[in-house]
């Protein structure tokens, strides 16, 4: 399964005060670009793959999308998230990203923010969105940047193959 430290309740409680938790998407830093990205989203149906509190589920609505379906690993979240969306084109769904299927071409947007990177066999659920998604359908992402996934103590292996591919 995924990686989940999202229910335990200390990682949790300190999430829910980080900007993102209480300022929604305006609290995150890379909503400005990601928000650039996106299609318009008026009669859309839309997925969001790590929804946490359901921020851009409630946002796309609010944009005139014709439903959302945001789905999380983290039970905490969900909680949270159902907890503040009263609108019934609005669904949660507890799911693991590492086994999800999704309906062949049911979304005119799949969205994530922030959730790929816990992903083993990212190129598989690649393969599920571009299947889940409508001809004309798209798909807008971020991610971790690397240097918060490096290693704390890298071993010289890496340095050393890499200096001599350079060599050769």
């Amino acid at each position: 399964m995924t990686q989940n430290i999202y229910d335990r309740l200390d990682f949790f409680e300190g999430y829910s005060q980080l900007g993102r938790s209480v300022e929604g998407l305006e609290g995150a830093v890379e909503w400005a670009a990601l928000r650039t990205m996106l299609p318009d989203i008026n009669g859309l149906r839309v997925v969001d793959l790590g929804c946490g509190f359901g921020w851009f589920c409630r946002w796309a609505r609010e944009q005139g999308a014709a439903q959302a379906l945001g789905i999380d690993v983290s039970e905490r979240m969900l909680t949270r998230a159902r907890a503040t969306t009263s609108d019934g084109a609005i669904t949660y769904e507890r799911a693991d990203l590492e086994r999800l299927e999704l309906p062949e071409a049911s979304f005119g947007l799949a969205y994530s923010s922030l959730a790929l990177h816990y992903i083993k066999d990212v190129a598989r659920l690649f393969g599920v969105i571009h299947r889940a998604l409508v001809p004309s359908g798209r798909f807008v992402f971020s991610t971790e940047h690397p240097i918060y996934m490096a290693p704390r103590n890298p071993g010289w292996s890496n340095r050393r193959r890499w200096q001599e591919d350079m060599a050769s």
